[in-house]
């Protein structure tokens, strides 16, 4: 048997993952392309039982590629890249590790508000430049914070809010109710409550036909002036340019992106202007996530390859294709 492996991290700080797999006579392949296209994946992946990949585009053509292909392993847990009606059709499975990377992603999340609020990243460009001065920024406690999505990130993000005593909000289609009331989380009725009454507007849910450009002119326009927006999620549930439009004039205080609608971010993005805080989608990307996410997927191509097991493919459980929407990147 064999994996076609296109994710970077897979194994890198998880030896033991590799070593499961090597114990089951899995063969292990890397791809020979950096960022590899559909076109490259589909040409190298004949002849392989299983497919894990990174925030790779897996489309219709690899998928009819793939003469042996039983599994299709997120290394991590957004399925946006991964057309998964797809794969159901040509009955392979679909997999992702999902609250694996919950505690990387909050942390970065509420880093970057920390960040955003202080201006952390024009300080630091006017003293690598040899200035010297300061402009005074907001302090995050006893802020109102607003959760899109109240899953395993959105929950994570308040559990490290406690110490700064903020007013948590929370919109999430299937709220987990005692869970939001056990720590203080006020559960809202609609999405636009969260953009008219918070501080910082937190973006924690998956991106599908529903959510792309939830973020749009209009709920920005809602907003209040001092308010920030932080999108650790997928670019593609922002409005770009009309938040770059608000940001630059005046009518939001700012906003620190991690995901963007085109990777890597063009030179000319309009997010590339002062009062935006920018990092290169980063938030799952540590030691301890690279590693727990390789143990999840090499169990599971176990499971599936080996024994038959189908009960980790968000698509090879239930009859209907419903929980594929449901799990389809859940954050």
């Amino acid at each position: 048997m064999k994996v076609l492996v296109t994710s970077k991290s897979f194994g890198r700080h998880a030896p033991e993952a590799l070593r499961l797999l090597e114990r089951h006579a899995i063969e292990v392949v890397w791809t020979q392309h950096t960022s590899p296209t559909p076109a490259q994946i589909a040409a190298e992946v004949p002849g392989f039982d299983a497919l894990v990949v990174g925030n790779d585009i897996v489309d219709a053509a690899v998928m009819a590629a793939g003469d042996r292909l039983k599994l299709i392993h997120m290394h991590g847990t957004g399925l946006d890249g991964i057309d998964v009606a797809a794969a159901t059709e040509r009955g392979i499975l679909v997999a992702n590790a999902p609250g694996a990377n919950r505690n990387a992603v909050a942390e970065l999340t509420v880093a970057l508000m920390l960040a955003a609020a202080r201006k952390l990243a024009w300080h630091m460009e006017v003293l690598e430049a040899g200035g010297w001065e300061r402009k005074a920024g907001f302090e995050v406690a006893e802020k109102t914070v607003g959760l899109v999505g109240l899953g395993n990130i959105g929950k994570r993000v308040v559990e490290l809010l406690s110490g700064f005593e903020v007013r948590a909000l929370a919109f999430d289609p299937r709220p987990d109710s005692s869970w939001a009331t056990a720590h203080g989380v006020l559960l809202v009725d609609s999405v636009d409550s969260i953009f008219a009454e918070s501080d910082f507007v937190v973006l924690a849910l998956p991106l599908t036909a529903e959510t792309r450009q939830l973020v749009d002119a209009r709920r920005i326009q809602t907003m209040k002036r001092h308010a920030f927006l932080i999108n650790t999620a997928r670019g593609g549930l922002v409005d770009e340019e009309a938040l770059a439009a608000a940001v630059r004039e005046g009518r939001l205080a700012g906003a620190a992106l991690d995901a963007f609608s085109e990777e890597p971010l063009p030179l000319d993005s309009v997010l590339r202007q002062p009062g935006i805080t920018l990092t290169p989608h980063l938030a799952a990307t540590s030691i301890e996530t690279a590693a727990n996410v390789s143990k999840i997927v090499s169990r599971n191509v176990v499971d599936v390859l080996v024994h038959g097991d189908r009960t980790c493919a968000i698509n090879g459980v239930h009859s209907s294709g419903a929980r594929e929407a449901r799990s389809a990147g859940s954050r």
